[in-house]
């Protein structure tokens, strides 16, 4: 079975396509784990003291709640084992036509202020830029290979 996704970088403005192949119940099994994990209530632990690698400290502090616990100990290990059965491809394309493409990935996407990332959006839409002009020349030559074919 296969399921793909857009990953994007909204720091560096780099993005790709993500095809993921695994057999059918490994994504069921993550669906599955990440819905009951979803679920599990978020019940404060009691402040029981423990030691942990030598330092005193309650439950409430190092674990949170419930959920966090469930979380990290159920939840995420079967989550990373279900991530290593599952083969990935990783398409890179520029951020600013992926974002064209797929304007709903993209949504409430930037957490960084327009400082922090001015020379990286720069950048970014140079490459973009670029990729576009190679990219319409491909299909520019494809046409151009195909009518000739079709002329001999």
């Amino acid at each position: 079975m296969t399921r793909w996704g857009v990953g994007i970088n909204n720091f560096w403005f780099t993005g790709s396509i993500i095809l993921e192949e695994a057999p059918w119940y490994i994504f069921m099994i993550e669906f599955c784990i990440s819905w009951i994990c979803h679920f599990i209530p978020p019940i404060p632990l009691p402040k029981i003291k423990i030691k942990i690698d030598g330092e005193e400290t309650n439950l409430k502090e190092y674990y949170g709640t419930t959920a966090d616990l469930f979380h990290v100990f159920i939840c995420d290990p079967i989550q990373q084992w279900c991530f290593r059965k599952t083969k990935n491809d990783w398409i890179h394309f520029p951020y600013f036509l992926l974002e064209e493409k797929f304007p709903e990935k993209f949504k409430d996407d930037h957490i960084f202020t327009e400082e922090e990332v001015a020379d990286n959006k720069i950048r970014s839409k140079i490459i973009c830029d670029e990729f576009e002009l190679v990219y319409k020349d491909l299909k520019l030559l494809s046409q151009v290979v195909y009518n000739e074919r079709i002329k001999s």
